[in-house]
């Protein structure tokens, strides 16, 4: 009986004990599963901050890559464009010399050839009735003055080369003269006074347009 009671004690004690090492067990287990996942939590955090602290520099480090590789470009862009304006300025001088030295040559070319017109062989009228202006018309010819029997008086303007075109100067003239807008004055120096004489043109002939293969207009 005694025996069996000690049994009984023992096997009661070893229950409990089983289950006092089971609590314990599913206690530690839980510890253990709580800590790991603060653990990882932990760890997933600092990797996350790891990884936006890179981000961080690596952007940084490329902003200031880009900002020097810019900064780089602008300057050989701009160098390359100083040197390409200054070519361009070389060029254009000297175009800009040959054209003013052309220019001049063909005006000076031009003034030569409108004093020698006259003396031209195909110039139809006589040398000595014409007198030169240049501008607004380049020559006027007294036809006949010099033989004493004036015949017209032609008014004309000479053009060399590929140039002709009148200017609107020009044209405003030959308009005029073909309007017969024209008159003759006696001016009395030193006097202020001025007397008029007004020539007709009633009888005038009819115009024929220089565009047209005249080359005078007698008036």
């Amino acid at each position: 009986m005694h025996y069996n009671t000690a049994m009984w004690w023992f096997l009661i004690g070893l229950a409990v004990g089983i289950v006092i090492l089971l609590f314990f067990r599913l206690a530690f287990e839980r510890d253990l599963e709580r800590t790991r996942r603060e653990l990882y939590q932990e760890y997933e955090n600092q990797l996350r901050e790891n990884q936006l602290r890179a981000e961080a520099y690596w952007k940084a480090q490329f902003e200031d890559w880009k900002s020097r590789e810019i900064e780089t470009l602008k300057q050989s862009i701009d160098q390359q464009y100083k040197a390409v304006l200054e070519q361009w300025k070389l060029e254009v001088e000297e175009e800009i010399r040959q054209d003013a030295t052309k220019r001049s040559k063909s005006v000076m070319l031009g003034q030569i050839t409108e004093h020698l017109v006259p003396f031209l062989s195909d110039f139809k009228y006589n040398p000595k009735d014409a007198r030169f202006l240049g501008t607004p018309v380049d020559l006027i010819v007294f036809d006949g003055l010099s033989d004493g029997q004036l015949k017209q008086v032609v008014f004309i303007e000479v053009k060399s080369g590929s140039s002709k075109q009148l200017t609107q100067r020009e044209r405003q003239v030959r308009d005029t003269i073909l309007d017969k807008h024209v008159c003759w004055e006696l001016f009395y120096q030193p006097s202020t006074e001025l007397t008029t004489q007004k020539e007709g043109f009633e009888n005038a002939p009819n115009y024929t347009d220089p565009d047209a293969g005249e080359n005078s207009t007698e008036l």
